[in-house]
């Protein structure tokens, strides 16, 4: 195969990049011209000929010669991109980044390309910093003083409800269609109440039943603080320096992404560091310092699934899918399948971490999603 480009030369590699310079030559940017033009012409019309049929030199005429001249550096340097990587044996991570430092009609096309190198990641021990944390006893017992507060809270959300169903509760006089006010007493629980909430007789049924979801919460709650925990210890325990270009990038669409919803909240940048009481140049360094964490955490996450041959297998995916789809039936097929493959690695990759066996995906109708026994939120 032809290389697309000729006189590479490494400029430099450091902080986990590597920059070289090349050029594609003059005969070989002509051939990506003219498969430029010939696609061009395809849907050029003008008058006195059918779309489609207009000569290529009258095309080329009305396009320009620089807009044809850089629609084939375009794809010519996409072609160098890959054969430069390929060539050079390069591993990289993300997407090079080409900077053209010379374009001219019957010249060479000059450029400078950088790329991120995907970094050496060094492993802890993780099952064993998984499997400690794992077997860590977090409390999870719900006091009566949390079943009484979670009882107040009820009350106060469906106080409307629970005095019209109260017997000889006062009523505040109120004209058609004002609220209730918001200072009005609130009815206490009765035997009589709790059985709109569902099957119950007692109020004491109705609390041992709010106590049982409470603690049940605890235990969610706890195991996701101990997954979340264990995997930043094993990230602060490994070696890897992230590259710089792949900071630099998912910044910049950081950025892109603050911007358009400040814009869709009507607030200007300004507006909101005075509201955060910081400075631009510390909001930059606290976001560039969360996003190196995020792709600290995402390359030790691949090198686990890479060193245990974590995959999520087909079927699976399109089981769990066909369950995601009755829960969520407005969400399109694309968007279903990354989910439930992320879910199943997710949970494979926690088996390995906390040394449980591997997850079981279970068939089932309701809607909801069952790994193990558990219901997956």
């Amino acid at each position: 195969m032809e290389k697309s480009y000729t006189k590479l030369k490494k400029l430099s590699e450091k902080n986990g990049d590597i920059e070289f310079q090349a050029e594609v030559p003059v005969e070989l940017l002509e051939e990506y011209s003219l498969a430029a033009l010939a696609e061009l012409a395809q849907d050029f019309a003008l008058p006195g000929f059918r779309k489609g049929k207009v000569p290529h030199e009258k095309v080329r005429e009305h396009i320009g010669e620089m807009e044809l001249l850089e629609d084939a550096a375009n794809e010519a340097l996409r072609d160098a991109m890959q054969q430069i990587a390929e060539d050079e044996k390069l591993n990289i991570v993300g997407r090079p980044q080409a900077i053209i430092t010379k374009i001219a009609p019957k010249n060479p096309l000059e450029f400078r390309i950088r790329y991120a190198l995907l970094p050496d990641v060094s492993l802890p021990d993780y099952k064993k910093i998984g499997k400690t944390i794992f077997e860590r006893k977090d409390p999870t017992d719900v006091t009566e003083k949390e079943v009484d507060e979670a009882v107040e809270r009820i009350q106060k959300m469906i106080a409307p409800m629970l005095a019209g169903a109260t017997p000889g509760a006062a009523e505040a006089p109120t004209t058609p269609g004002e609220a209730p006010a918001k200072d009005a007493p609130i009815p206490p629980l009765t035997d009589e109440t709790v059985k709109q909430f569902g099957n119950f007789n007692t109020v004491a049924d109705f609390r041992a039943e709010l106590k049982r979801q409470l603690e049940q919460e605890k235990v969610l709650h706890a195991k996701d603080g101990r997954r979340e925990e264990m995997i930043k210890e094993i990230v602060k325990h490994a070696k890897i320096k992230v590259p710089q270009l792949l900071i630099e990038q998912e910044l910049y669409e950081f950025l892109a992404d603050r911007d358009e919803q400040l814009k869709t909240a009507g607030l200007s940048l300004e507006e909101y560091l005075k509201q955060i009481g910081k400075t631009s140049e510390q909001l930059e360094k606290d976001e560039r310092a969360l996003i190196e964490d995020d792709l600290r955490m995402s390359l030790v996450v691949q090198e686990i699934r890479k060193a245990e041959n974590i995959t999520a297998d087909d079927r699976d995916i399109h089981s769990l899918m066909a369950q995601l789809k009755i829960r969520y039936p407005e969400r399109k097929e694309q968007e279903l399948h990354r989910t439930a493959e992320a879910m199943i690695i997710q949970n494979k990759l926690f088996a390995v971490l906390e040394g449980t066996p591997a997850p079981e995906l279970k068939e089932i109708s309701s809607g909801d999603v069952v790994v193990n026994d558990e219901v997956i939120k």
